[in-house]
């Protein structure tokens, strides 16, 4: 690849950053002391939390892994889009059901703990798991970005996942929560009119629809073109796509994280449905994109893209668009993580702060203290997860394999504690440990990851299946929980405290 435009990429990349620790300067400023450093008031408004939930949607998984999922495999690459606006959709219905935002919760261990009969201990432990489970899915920001900017710079790729921990590092510890919401608002405009803007542009250079669909057929990948690239992957890959979106977004913090600091439970459930339509409607666009960077990339004999379809969204970006438009969309690829990659910061060391210190302080961080430990806390998260991604190449396969084997625990615990009254808390606890060893099974016992695969493509759904037993069970053969919607409330303010 020819990196004589690698300078440009560089400078055009600070200059961008430093554009982005301004905004969130700027909008933090005197609204950023105490705990609103983690909530930003807890009063959004609708628009907010819509660009902070499309920015943090239409991130890595959504955009460059899907881009690259489009190239190996057609339509398929829209499954993922589908199946995060599925995912907010279920989570708009629980919003409705529990009412979260009018409980008062800061974290979603705070929420676990209500709905299983106010239990320290499921608050403990689901601290615990929400930590990890946002450093793997930060480490998947990290690894996507620095990928990408490997590629269109030459840079070392550890260096490259260095300088993206930096980018979006320095503007969420200057501002906190805040600096998030607005920084994404932002990039959330960068980055759909940039995928646009490259679609555009990547279909008339690939020689329009009908090259591209010859080119693809004549590879004999003619299946990319059906229905969500169903004749490349068969029906149960395709579902196990798509539940693999669907059941971590139950389970991952970042999104609850949203409810909590909007103005009202109202406000939450219309800005994720807004949300919802933004990713149906957008994950057409990445997916065009990778079939394009094929058509090109197979004209061209592009042995480097070809050989890693996770390069087809900076090969498009940079290579095919030339200098200038490519130095523009490369702002948008990268926007996708950074704005994926700060909402999971944020929220990780939010936990850390609110739910995990107090285990072993004993008592809940003085006010005047939150914003200077919280910001050690986020120099602790970024480096976890920079370690994690030292294990991880594929951005897709990431979300699918780590994401999709841990989390489902995490989902059903909290899905049959909102819906299913006689759930106990030692169900609760007996789904977090099930899935977790079951994710630690996967990602470690070769044969049992292969014999998983060989059935269901993916782990998403035996993990979902199991840890739903596991729950079901174990809650009918322990005592139910005895504690009013009042008294659960009350033992979730007193863990604040002790």
């Amino acid at each position: 690849m020819d990196y004589s435009h690698s300078i440009m990429f560089v400078v055009g990349f600070i200059i961008y950053i430093g554009i982005m620790i301004f905004i969130g300067t700027l909008a933090s400023r005197g609204k950023s002391d105490g705990k609103d450093y983690l909530t930003g008031g807890a009063k959004l408004p609708l628009f907010l939390i819509f660009a902070t939930m499309g920015a943090t949607f239409i991130g890595t998984g959504s955009a460059l892994g899907a881009t690259a999922n489009g190239f190996r495999q057609g339509w398929y690459g829209s499954g993922y889009g589908l199946g995060a606006a599925l995912g907010l959709l279920w989570l708009v219905w629980m919003i409705n059901k529990t009412k979260p935002r009018s409980k008062g919760f800061i974290t979603m261990a705070e929420e676990a703990q209500y709905l299983f009969n106010g239990s320290r201990q499921m608050k403990v432990i689901m601290s615990f798991m929400m930590y990890f489970a946002e450093i793997a899915w930060l480490g998947n920001h990290i690894n996507g970005g620095g990928t990408y900017l490997a590629y269109i710079t030459g840079v070392n790729p550890v260096l490259a996942r260095l300088i993206c921990v930096a980018g979006f590092g320095i503007y969420v510890i200057i501002g906190g929560y805040l600096a998030v919401v607005w920084t994404d608002l932002i990039q959330l405009v960068i980055i759909v009119a940039g995928f646009i803007g490259i679609a555009l542009i990547a279909v008339p250079t690939a020689g329009g629809w009908a090259e591209i669909t010859n080119t693809i057929t004549a590879a004999g990948k003619a299946g990319n073109l059906t229905f969500y690239g169903i004749g490349s992957t068969t029906t149960m890959g395709l579902i196990a796509l798509i539940w693999g979106i669907i059941i971590p977004g139950l389970g991952t913090p970042t999104y609850r994280m949203r409810i909590y600091t909007a103005k009202d439970d109202k406000t939450a459930s219309r800005a994720f449905l807004t949300t919802a339509a933004l990713l149906l409607a957008f994950s057409l666009i990445p997916a065009l994109i990778g079939m394009s960077a094929f058509t090109i990339a197979t004209k061209n004999g592009a042995e480097s893209v070809l050989g890693n379809p996770n390069f087809a969204f900076a090969y498009v970006a940079t290579i095919v668009l030339g200098p200038v438009l490519g130095l523009l969309f490369m702002i948008a690829g990268l926007s996708a993580t950074l704005s994926s990659g700060d909402s999971d910061a944020i929220a990780g060391v939010t936990i850390l702060i609110q739910d995990i210190y107090p285990v072993f302080a004993k008592k809940p961080l003085a006010p005047e203290k939150i914003k200077s430990w919280s910001r050690l806390g986020l120099l602790i998260t970024f480096a976890l997860a920079f370690f994690a991604t030292l294990f991880a190449t594929d951005v897709m396969n990431y979300i699918l394999n780590v994401i999709g084997s841990i989390i489902p625990g995490v989902s059903v615990a909290m899905f049959l504690g909102a819906i299913w009254k006689r759930a106990t808390w030692q169900g609760g606890v007996a789904s977090l440990v099930t899935g977790a060893i079951f994710g630690v099974l996967y990602l470690g016992v070769a044969p049992f990851q292969s014999y998983i695969k060989g059935i269901f493509t993916a782990p998403a759904i035996p993990s979902t299946i199991i840890t739903f037993i596991v729950c079901v069970i174990v809650s009918l053969v322990t005592p139910p929980g005895t504690l009013s919607e009042a008294e659960r409330l009350a033992a979730v303010e007193k863990s604040r405290t002790a």
